[in-house]
């Protein structure tokens, strides 16, 4: 049978290079990395409610793609202080949940990464620019209020079925760029790819100076929640698991949009 190590030496195996192993979070964040594998469930986040999900499905590994405990290293013990956090750990303690995060690695990997698979679902073609985290795209011919439209119709499956736009609607684009989660960075899309529209995550953009600056400039922003823009990814991931460890059930857990709009 299968150890959750192997798991990870075949992900490590993936690596083109671009994770710095003295520096990555790419590693387990709980249990014991050598127990035998009864199925592994892969998730973008590892909510209490999603990791109770893969122990109810059998599951003793969980591969995420964020932080379990809340900040980029997993090493904050001050979120102990609230008893939702002490209940997770003792839940994952007790019921033997192996975790192994794979962030480093999948933000870059090629067609199957989040960046590809990002556009996939927005229906994006071939890139014509970009590399590592980022992708540029031709839109020739529309307008920002209608990239923003079509955005929208392709998120609305993940939770999200209305983007935010900053600027001006009614602006003909030809050159659209999107990063990956919370990387989207408006200035370096705007100095290295001299895009004239950009897609953003509303954990990659800061409204007082980005949202600003794309006001002032003329720029028009989309603007999605993190998790829409990555969870694609992780589908992904589970499906590549799957196939290459048949013997080995492969869970994913579904996740979307993390907040819901009300309206006043």
């Amino acid at each position: 049978m299968m150890k959750a190590r192997d798991v990870e030496h075949y992900l490590q195996s993936l690596d083109g290079g671009w994770v710095n192993r003295e520096r990555t979070v790419d590693t387990f964040k709980a249990g014991d990395p050598d127990a035998l594998l009864t199925g592994i469930a892969v998730g973008w986040m590892s909510y209490t409610w999603a990791l109770r999900r893969a122990h109810d499905l059998g599951c003793n590994l969980f591969i995420t793609h964020e932080p379990t405990y809340y900040s980029h290293r997993d090493d904050d013990e001050s979120f102990l202080r609230y008893e939702a956090v002490r209940a997770k750990r003792r839940f994952v303690e007790e019921s033997g949940m192996i975790i192994l995060r794979c962030h480093d690695l999948w933000d870059q990997i090629r067609d199957i990464g989040i960046p590809d698979t990002w556009a996939q679902q927005l229906g994006f073609g071939e890139s014509i620019a970009g590399e590592g985290y980022y992708r540029v795209y031709d839109v020739s011919g529309q307008t920002a209020g209608m990239v923003a439209q079509d955005v929208a119709r392709h998120t609305q499956s993940l939770g999200q079925d209305t983007v935010q736009l900053i600027g001006p609607s009614e602006k003909p684009v030809s050159r659209v760029a999107i990063g990956t989660g919370a990387l989207t960075p408006l200035c370096h899309f705007l100095d290295v790819y001299h895009v004239d529209l950009a897609i953003c995550t509303d954990d990659g953009l800061t409204y007082w100076r980005d949202g600003a600056l794309a006001i002032d400039m003329g720029i028009p922003v989309v603007v999605v929640n993190h998790a829409v823009s990555e969870v694609r990814g992780m589908q992904t991931l589970a499906d590549h698991l799957a196939r290459q460890f048949p013997q080995t059930a492969v869970h994913y857990i579904p996740q979307s949009c993390m907040f819901q709009l009300v309206r006043g």
